[in-house]
């Protein structure tokens, strides 16, 4: 139960830092809140990532014909999604992630908005909620070609970002 706390406690923390981050580099976007509850695999899995820092990332690449840029997942094609290490600036460990996962250079242009994402367990309500930052970027494409898996699309499916 100790444990349980203070990864609920870390994960508020690193939450309110990242945000507080975001809003002094960012002008204006929008910050949502939601709860979700999962079962026990889900909020372990959860639980643990949330001592890796920086929550999850999408980036909605354009590309000059005003493309944008979506990898194959197994729920169909989605905007990529992208872990920066906590060590690099938070543009540098996006743009070099999705290099890394799609081949395609990027320059994040905005930060569209935020999501602070309550994880809780479904049955056990006396677990801790634990936090986690979904922010989702626009970025303009800079080189590179989408690798296999990733391709341009010129609309961009309802279920293709997370709200």
């Amino acid at each position: 139960m100790g444990r349980s706390m203070a990864v609920a406690d870390l994960s508020r923390d690193v939450v309110e830092e990242r945000l507080g981050a975001l809003e002094e580099a960012y002008a204006s976007f929008a910050v949502n809140q939601t709860t979700l509850a999962v079962p026990q695999e889900s909020y372990d899995h959860a639980r643990d990532r949330c001592t890796e820092g920086l929550a999850d990332v999408y980036v909605k690449v354009s590309d000059d014909a005003g493309d944008v840029l979506l990898v194959e997942r197994d729920r169909g094609w989605v905007v990529p999604s992208v872990r920066p290490p906590a060590s690099d600036s938070l543009e540098i460990g996006v743009s070099r992630a999705l290099a890394e996962e799609t081949g395609v250079e990027c320059r994040i242009t905005d930060l569209e908005r935020v999501t602070i994402l309550g994880i809780c367990h479904e049955d056990d309500p006396e677990r801790e909620t634990v936090y986690r930052l979904v922010a989702v970027f626009t970025a303009e494409r800079t080189a590179g070609t989408p690798v296999s898996g990733a391709a341009w699309h010129s609309e961009l499916p309802e279920a293709a970002v997370p709200h």
